[in-house]
């Protein structure tokens, strides 16, 4: 037996959710394939920084678009919740790259980005209990924050569902069907052991994307990334602070509710693990070097604990850029090697990937430089002023 669908996606992640969703509102009737639960892969393990600030413009196009048209109205927009919480948002950088920070913050203000360099002493006023010995000027962001990335997830799922979409959990795909050099749909296994067919196929499978475009005979270069995250206790006398992305400490945070604080580190990140690999325990270094960074940055961090450490995957492509692009059979497309961003994004790279699909040309945002064919071309993403890769 056999089920017709107008598209399937394979992954239930934000990204999946999200094309899901743009397939939907555009009238088609999409299967979501998902070889565990929603939001069991990266996505549940999202930080969830709802942030406009990249070294590269078309990043910062996505956020802006997400933020503008998404995250900002989302009820109105999606229906649900998505639990965008707005703090404001820093990056600091080192002084050597004052110049790119100003570039970079002159690029997002053309495209129309609330945001600004400030001074250390104004972000001393703004958040007082932030050290800024180590760094004269930051951007700034007052709109940006953050959000929950499996009530976003889910949402998207709700309303794709409305519209007749339909999800299908605990479903791997294991061979992709083709024919005449257009893919025609998929075969999973156990307990479904069936064939979706389909005209259109999207590869939204997180770290096992590289496993699943090689069904379909498309070669492309992920490793997994394997990425730690803690939740600290708010110390009792933290004031405000703001989701902070700091390249002098390498780490990122954020707060998490009123008695949290999210931490990561940009470095110390495990690569090229299996894909199946379970859960695991964190990096032996990671707390003591990540506590170590934070209290430079908030010293009243030595008066906080650790609540829980969580470990996430997503895949990470050699520029640590995302694929957006129809790849290999025709009707096959790529919405993969996130590389750790792909939260944020996702609901204007969802739109504009659906406009590819049903009309040639993405409209949201031009996502033509996130295409497959960068690789064999040897037209890597860099950023216009570039800071070097954001995981080390």
């Amino acid at each position: 037996m056999s089920q017709n669908f107008d598209a399937i996606i394979i992954g239930a992640g934000v990204m999946g959710a999200s094309i899901a969703f743009h397939l939907a509102e555009r009238g088609l009737k999409p299967a979501i394939l998902e070889r565990k639960t929603v939001a069991s892969g990266a996505t549940g393990y999202s930080s969830g920084l709802v942030r406009m600030h990249y070294d590269l413009a078309a990043e910062s196009e996505l956020v802006f678009a997400s933020y503008k048209h998404y995250f900002s109205n989302w009820k109105e927009r999606v229906g649900g919740e998505c639990g965008f919480i707005n703090t404001g948002f820093l990056k600091v950088v080192k002084r050597e790259y004052e110049d790119k920070l100003r570039g970079n913050v002159a690029n997002q203000q053309r495209i129309g980005i609330n945001t600004s360099v400030i001074s250390a002493d104004e972000v001393k006023k703004l958040f007082p209990d932030l050290a800024t010995d180590h760094f004269d000027f930051a951007a700034y962001e007052p709109d940006s924050g953050y959000a929950d990335a499996t009530l976003t997830t889910n949402s998207f799922i709700e309303s794709a569902k409305r519209n007749g979409a339909t999800l299908i959990q605990n479903c791997e795909v294991t061979a992709i069907h083709t024919s005449g050099g257009r893919v025609t749909g998929v075969n999973t296994m156990a307990p479904w052991r069936q064939d979706f067919d389909a005209p259109i196929v999207i590869n939204a499978a997180g770290r096992w994307a590289k496993q699943i475009a090689s069904l379909a005979g498309v070669k492309i270069p992920l490793e997994t990334w394997t990425h730690d995250v803690a939740f600290l206790h708010r110390p009792p006398s933290l004031g405000k602070i703001p989701a902070v992305i700091d390249d002098i400490i390498n780490c990122y945070f954020r707060p998490e509710g009123s008695a949290l604080i999210l931490a990561a580190s940009e470095g110390d990140s495990l690569r090229d693990e299996s894909p199946e690999a379970d859960e695991q325990m964190p990096s032996p270094t990671f707390l003591e070097n990540l506590i170590d960074n934070m209290v430079r940055r908030i010293p009243k961090i030595e008066e906080s604990g650790l609540q829980s450490i969580h470990v996430g995957r997503d895949g990470l492509t050699p520029d640590q850029r995302a694929i957006y692009s129809a790849a290999g059979p025709d009707g096959f497309y790529l919405a993969c090697g996130l590389s750790g961003t792909g939260f944020k994004t996702s609901p204007a790279a969802g739109a504009s990937l659906v406009e590819l699909i049903l009309d040639g040309k993405p409209k949201t945002v031009d996502i033509t430089p996130f295409r497959f064919s960068r690789f064999a071309e040897g037209k890597l993403l860099y950023g216009e002023y570039a800071y070097g890769n954001i995981w080390k």
